[in-house]
């Protein structure tokens, strides 16, 4: 069973809305980054409990996703900061090397595009 460390995010977002074995076993699996076999011993139970406990949960966290999106929108306006950010490391560069105002407006007006498009 390969790791998908989405999931990861994904439990910060929606684990409330797991069941408490599903949350502490996915926890222990993608946070703690224990193996199928150290959480059975810890929990007491097979290791195919452990891996069919997982999946679940993470069948649960992915269907909430498709439906809700929130880790979506979080990546789309990281990109956006990531975005902005670099334009502000350009606008500086360009100040520091006292460039002609015309090449700050511009990028500025490019992240104000950034910024306008992520808002719909």
């Amino acid at each position: 069973m390969a790791k998908d460390l989405k999931f990861s995010a994904l439990l910060d977002i929606y684990g409330g809305v797991l069941t408490e074995k599903q949350k502490d076993m996915l926890e222990l699996y993608y946070n703690e980054d224990l193996s199928l076999s150290e959480i059975a011993e810890q929990a007491g139970i097979s290791r195919q409990g452990v891996r069919d406990s997982i999946k679940r949960g993470e069948e649960t966290l992915s269907e909430l996703e498709e439906k809700i999106g929130v880790a979506a929108i979080y990546e789309k306006y990281d990109a956006i900061l990531d975005g902005v950010i670099k334009a502000a490391d350009g606008i500086i560069a360009d100040c520091r090397s006292y460039t002609t105002t015309k090449n700050v407006i511009e990028k500025l007006e490019r992240m104000k595009n950034a910024v306008s498009s992520g808002r719909n």
